[in-house]
């Protein structure tokens, strides 16, 4: 059980996800915790979060290196290296992304990434 990316395109994508996290909070009750980069290659599927997906909402940022970029309208801080923070830290090292919401209908949810 759990939320999987897989790669359709010809490029390493490096993916960015957010869930739900009651130990995350600030002020406005922002109860989500980002986590990335993982790094998916071309034809492969990689395992993110574990645990019944189904009827969960999640959010991700995805990129390749050759300028696609699957995003949306939910912007946060990222890092340019590996992390696990609550939705509203941030840090003078990266930039703002925005972030896609999806929910999850089954136990076991795949991104299916294509160009």
């Amino acid at each position: 059980m759990g939320l999987y990316f897989h790669n359709k395109t010809n490029a390493t994508l490096w993916v960015v996800y957010a869930d739900y996290e009651p130990d995350c909070e600030d002020e406005g009750g922002v109860k989500w915790e980002k986590n990335g980069w993982y790094k998916v290659i071309p034809g492969k599927t990689v395992k993110v979060w574990s645990g019944w997906a189904g009827g969960n909402k999640f959010f991700f940022y995805a990129e390749d290196d050759f300028g696609h970029v699957w995003a949306g309208g939910f912007f946060t801080h990222i890092p340019w290296v590996a992390f696990s923070w609550c939705w509203p830290t941030n840090s003078s090292s990266g930039r703002i992304l925005g972030l896609r919401k999806f929910f999850a209908s089954n136990m076991d949810y795949t991104i299916n990434l294509v160009v």
